[in-house]
């Protein structure tokens, strides 16, 4: 804190009511105070009468049932001056000033006896109402990706884009260093403040969000003060610069690159020069620059226009679907995802080879980054691709065979997002599903992570039924963008 503000409690005396504030919490409200030349107060100084409390400060949640908050410090209503939520000292912390307390302050008012016992009857009443029921069911499926609209990042993401930009650097330089609980972590912490639906502007806001622990709140606490993390300087150190380098050629993973940092490469001109690459890892050195960049909508739809007039030049019932972040609304795309479904009776890799070949000759496939097994029935092929004319980019492009069956659940799967899709699975195991892109199950019978019986298939014939039958609201492509 800069001396400037170093005197913003000065003349104060507060007491911390402790209940529902955590022992970390509760210490940095402390501490602030202590720096802004406040005083603070504690219950047996009260009963003393060395100390009268200018403020008394509260969990916010508390001040929502006054009649109750009345009741417990009605032995001290005589000493307090003014009763208020946490927000006020988050705010007073936040400005660097002693904010008045009129908006945030208790007003409590006098009830007769009888009056008193019916607020409470009414309070008991409601408690074990909505305990039994809004609540349990909040606890069991609100914390869960799958179960929440991803629709208010658009709103909140560009409030806290500073917040999630310095988030996404740990993220990716664990990712990259092969961490990945601790990448997953951050990026769950990312979904949950883009989800969140208002601008955070304080620790009190971020440890509020369901899944941010109190360590990550004030990450998002230190964003807030000072507009980057101290720790973000591990995204800066030459090691990750390098395994970043080398984690954006399509084909390496962490552990290789990983490999390759400790046989002393730095750059791509190392690589280029000393590594024996595999064919996959050729084409992804190749086209370095143009898989780093976003692919546009426009760009998108003008590859599947061309992939679905092949698909329906060899079967007019094929039903080619762009997903991935296009379905779910994205202005640009890191690859192209087309899922095409076929009927249950077409052998989904005739299809895959009679399309692929088309699509080489047509000049639309470049490069094949998987090829075609010469036994099974194959449903997926990862390959390069470029629009016609000058200075096309070449994109990544993924196509995907279904059958007709499966079309509902493959569908809910390749449109993603990644942690949509593992939290809506999380979501249906707790309730006793199975739900996986082939199909969703019920029934299932387990034993901790052991499965002891598949249970039996459930019908889906659209994405709605999925969530029908999970008993969640339905959830359009473009709120599962978590």
């Amino acid at each position: 804190m800069s001396n400037e503000h170093s005197s913003m409690f000065k003349g104060t005396c507060i007491l911390i009511f402790p209940a529902l504030i955590g022992k970390k919490r509760m210490s940095l409200f402390e501490t602030h105070i202590r720096k802004g030349g406040g005083n603070l107060c504690q219950f047996s100084d009260m009963k003393k009468g060395t100390c009268k409390p200018s403020h008394f400060v509260v969990e916010d949640s508390l001040l929502q049932n006054p009649a109750n908050l009345e009741k417990t410090l009605k032995t001290y209503r005589g000493e307090l001056k003014a009763v208020v939520g946490t927000q006020w000292l988050s705010d007073c912390i936040k400005l660097k000033m002693l904010v008045p307390t009129e908006s945030y302050q208790v007003h409590f008012q006098k009830q007769s006896h009888s009056e008193e016992c019916s607020t409470s009857k009414r309070a008991k009443l409601s408690s074990e109402s909505e305990t039994g029921n809004i609540s349990k069911k909040i606890t069991q499926d609100d914390k869960f990706a799958g179960s929440q609209s991803s629709s208010a990042l658009t709103t909140a993401g560009e409030g806290n884009e500073i917040i999630i930009q310095e988030l996404q650097k740990l993220a990716d330089a664990f990712r990259n260093k092969g961490d990945t609980w601790r990448s997953h972590g951050y990026n769950k912490a990312i979904s949950a403040i883009k989800r969140c639906g208002k601008v955070l502007s304080c620790y009190e806001d971020a440890i509020a969000l369901p899944g941010l622990s109190d360590k990550m709140a004030r990450k998002v606490w230190e964003i807030l003060e000072t507009g980057s993390l101290k720790v973000s300087k591990v995204c800066e150190d030459s090691k990750t610069i390098a395994l970043e380098i080398f984690t954006n050629i399509w084909g390496v993973g962490p552990s290789t690159a990983e490999n390759w940092y400790q046989q002393g490469y730095r750059t791509l001109a190392d690589v280029k020069e000393k590594v024996c690459l595999t064919k996959q890892q050729m084409i992804g050195l190749k086209y370095y620059e143009d898989f780093l960049q976003r692919i546009p909508r426009k760009e998108v739809e003008e590859i599947a226009l061309i992939v679905s007039s092949a698909a329906k030049t060899i079967e007019p019932l094929i039903s080619p679907i762009p997903v991935g972040s296009y379905r779910r609304g994205n202005s640009s795309c890191g690859d192209v995802d087309i899922m095409i479904c076929i009927p249950d009776h077409l052998n989904s890799k005739s299809i895959l080879s009679q399309l692929i070949i088309s699509l080489k000759g047509s000049g639309l496939i470049t490069d094949d980054l998987v090829t075609l097994e010469k036994e099974g029935n194959q449903r997926k092929y990862l390959g390069v691709c470029c629009l016609p004319g000058d200075r096309q980019k070449h994109r990544r492009l993924d196509i995907f065979v279904v059958p007709k069956s499966e079309e509902a659940t493959a569908l809910m799967h390749y449109t993603g997002s990644a942690l949509f899709n593992r939290s809506i699975r999380l979501l249906a195991a707790k309730k006793g599903f199975s739900l996986s892109e082939h199909c969703l199950n019920g029934g299932v019978l387990r034993e901790g992570l052991k499965v002891l019986n598949s249970g039996y298939i459930i019908p889906t014939p659209n994405e709605e039924s999925i969530f029908k039958a999970l008993d969640l609201e339905y959830r359009p492509p473009e709120e599962r963008d978590h």
